[in-house]
């Protein structure tokens, strides 16, 4: 493959229940299901990644059920679900492809995303439902159901009314929210994106897509007077824009976003897929270490709170790999942010340059109380950026994203057990989604 590149019904960080969804190769049709151990609903309106095996569900109900306005939250409830359980697989399956962590696995999953394999099929399964799967990688589907579920939660709610749904400018704004938030990691981190049942789209054209989405998360949300969702819709237009090389309106959408703004997606301890993934393989299953470059790191000599790597004074689950945890998530149902001030203030670095992005810097510094950014030439501002980045967003899943867009190498060789990195940059496609493309 070539290198071409959940939550209540007023705020955006309480999570509702599990939804599951259903895909079936070549089946261009809606596929309905309950689960009826929770009675919500669930939706596949997928013609996205045909090829891809289908996985089993509790049950079907009829597509007429989910006609009723009286379930147009469940359906929003639904693509949240479904987003975070994607998202903690994301982060943590970008952070060994990206290197900001090392495998320290057994396991071959583990091993072969961290050496960046050709055709990452394990990808394609579903979110964990048993503790068994962990260390297994699980992200493209997660990620292309959650894509699906906001995008028919957004054609649903468009079909209704303010009189039918109660509170429909939040519920559109947050479909549109995590929808857009799909459709920009499935363009960040792969080399094509898949969103109909035959064409391809380049990166830039995923992000096009997101970049809709959140333009109209930004005008519900606004309608809605949900500040939440708003700013976070901010923050990853901004995201979107810089990406595209819009730097005037990403500065636009960044400067806008209150000091210490977090968006988070939200996690907890049961069920199983509720997990924070990232934190549970690292430092509980011992899958996953801290890598060497984000070990003991300063700034003038004060140790840098944003990235906290502990020697567990051990080795992993390989028997081999000395083990760090990381320190940024204290427990399985810690939150993972999505959007953040933090992240607003780069890009306002990244589009102004110069002393606006000096200053940018230091205000992120002086919050963690570190010393301020002196400066320097405009290459040493720039560099400067991407180490603030690598340190200020550390396993929430950019890493993948800045290393393609600012052309930073990527590990190559052999890793620390002799396994040989391959040469892959951005993520393939699974073979199975590219039956019947082109």
């Amino acid at each position: 493959m070539p290198n071409t590149r959940s939550i209540s019904r007023q705020t955006s960080h309480v999570h509702s229940p599990v939804v599951t969804m259903s895909r079936r190769p070549f089946v261009r049709r809606r596929v309905l299901m309950v689960n009826t151990a929770i009675t919500l609903f669930g939706l596949h309106s997928f013609t996205a990644c045909n090829g891809i095996l289908e996985v089993p569900v509790p049950g079907n109900v009829s597509s007429s059920a989910l006609e009723s306005p009286t379930l147009a939250a469940t359906l929003v409830d639904g693509a949240q679900a479904d987003f975070e359980c994607a998202f903690s697989q994301y982060a943590q399956t970008t952070a060994a492809w990206s290197n900001e962590v090392l495998n320290s696995s057994g396991g071959a999953e583990v091993v072969s995303w961290s050496a960046r394999f050709t055709r990452p099929e394990g990808g394609t399964g579903q979110c964990p439902l048993v503790s068994s799967n962990r260390g297994a990688f699980t992200v493209y589907l997660p990620l292309q159901v959650a894509r699906g579920q906001g995008e028919f939660a957004i054609a649903k709610l468009s079909g209704f009314t303010d009189q039918q749904v109660t509170g429909r400018p939040l519920l559109l704004a947050r479909a549109n929210l995590y929808s857009g938030f799909a459709h920009m990691l499935l363009s960040e981190g792969y080399c094509q994106v898949a969103v109909d049942a035959l064409s391809l789209l380049k990166p830039a054209d995923g992000l096009a897509i997101a970049e809709k989405r959140f333009s109209d998360a930004i005008t519900q949300a606004t309608t809605a007077n949900n500040a939440a969702v708003l700013n976070a819709a901010r923050v990853a237009r901004a995201r979107v824009r810089i990406a595209l090389g819009n730097k005037a309106g990403a500065s636009a959408d960044a400067q806008l976003v209150p000091v210490n703004f977090v968006f988070n997606a939200t996690y907890a301890a049961t069920p199983i897929r509720r997990r924070n993934t990232m934190m549970e393989d690292m430092n509980l299953k011992l899958h996953l270490t801290v890598h060497p470059s984000y070990r003991g790191l300063t700034v003038d000599g004060v140790a840098d709170p944003r990235v906290v790597a502990v020697n567990q004074n051990r080795v992993g689950q390989d028997a081999v790999t000395p083990m760090w945890s990381q320190g940024k998530y204290a427990a399985p149902e810690s939150s993972i942010p999505m959007a953040t001030w933090d992240e607003a203030q780069l890009i306002i670095a990244e589009a102004e340059g110069g002393q606006a992005a000096v200053d940018a810097i230091s205000r992120i510094r002086s919050r963690y109380n570190l010393p301020r950014y002196a400066g320097g030439t405009t290459a040493q501002i720039t560099a400067q950026i991407i180490e603030e980045r690598r340190r200020s967003l550390w396993l929430d899943g950019h890493q993948i994203s800045d290393k393609l867009r600012f052309n930073i190498p990527f590990a190559l060789g052999t890793d620390q057990k002799g396994v040989r990195y391959n040469e892959e940059r951005c993520i393939p496609l699974p073979l199975s989604e590219l039956v019947g493309r082109k």
